[in-house]
């Protein structure tokens, strides 16, 4: 089998290695801009036709994945896709469909500084991102951009399911959803057609997502990946 364009390759981890360089540095996350200190997941992806993906999110609060959670070093960031389909129209389908928030948003989201990842939205106007972690006295606590708290539990307890300990007005972060469930409130819907040399970034918390069936008669193609970023101590 052919390897491909070798060339092309080397050129394509040059330029995402100055990509993670500069992303770490506009988005304060300064462990995700250490190569080779931290994993970079990559793939391509090749969706047939007639193939699709369901809503889902790229990335959870380790407290929330059971058994699976605090297992690794790092987590997951910042998504990115190249999509490498030449004049792809809009009748073949295939398009990313992103969940964005519908109001702005004037904070990071996806992490705080020290680490907390976030766990839904508060806000009316504006969208304030919701935070889960620990206060000065090692309570655990859900709280927001503005530093209000917004629920938590015990320290030394077993987290439970979030609905159950956070706020009434805090909108957790949905990735998947049961079918014909409707989108959670405050979403607004952005589809991006896979045209070739695109390249698409998005929080890998943030912004849960789907892939639009392909309805070509030809294969959706993309090169898409990870960067990560370390986690702090559980």
């Amino acid at each position: 089998a052919s390897e491909g364009d070798s060339a092309a390759r080397r050129l394509l981890a040059g330029k995402l290695a100055a990509l993670r360089r500069e992303a770490a540095l506009a988005l304060r996350r300064p462990s995700m801009g250490r190569a080779g200190a931290v994993a970079d997941e990559r793939s391509y992806n090749w969706y047939e036709p007639g193939a699709s993906l369901r809503r889902h999110g790229d990335e959870f609060h380790e407290e929330t994945k059971g058994p699976k959670g605090w297992l690794l070093p790092t987590r997951r960031s910042l998504t990115w896709l190249l999509y490498l389909n030449k004049e792809w129209r809009a009748e073949e389908g295939g398009a990313l469909r992103a969940y964005e928030r519908a109001r702005p948003c004037d904070h990071a989201v996806g992490a705080t500084d020290d680490g907390d990842v976030q766990v839904g939205w508060v806000g009316e106007d504006r969208e304030v991102p919701v935070f889960f972690g620990e206060d000065e006295h090692g309570e655990r606590v859900l709280y927001d951009a503005l530093g209000h708290v917004r629920g938590g539990c015990a320290a030394g307890v077993a987290a439970p399911p979030l609905a159950t300990i956070a706020d009434a007005g805090v909108r957790l972060i949905r990735g998947s959803l049961d079918r014909n469930e409707a989108p959670p409130a405050g979403e607004a819907i952005q589809d991006i057609r896979p045209v070739a040399g695109t390249l698409l970034l998005f929080d890998s918390i943030a912004v849960p997502h789907e892939v639009l069936a392909v309805t070509a008669e030809r294969p959706r193609v993309a090169c898409t990946g990870w960067f990560h970023e370390l986690l702090p101590a559980p």
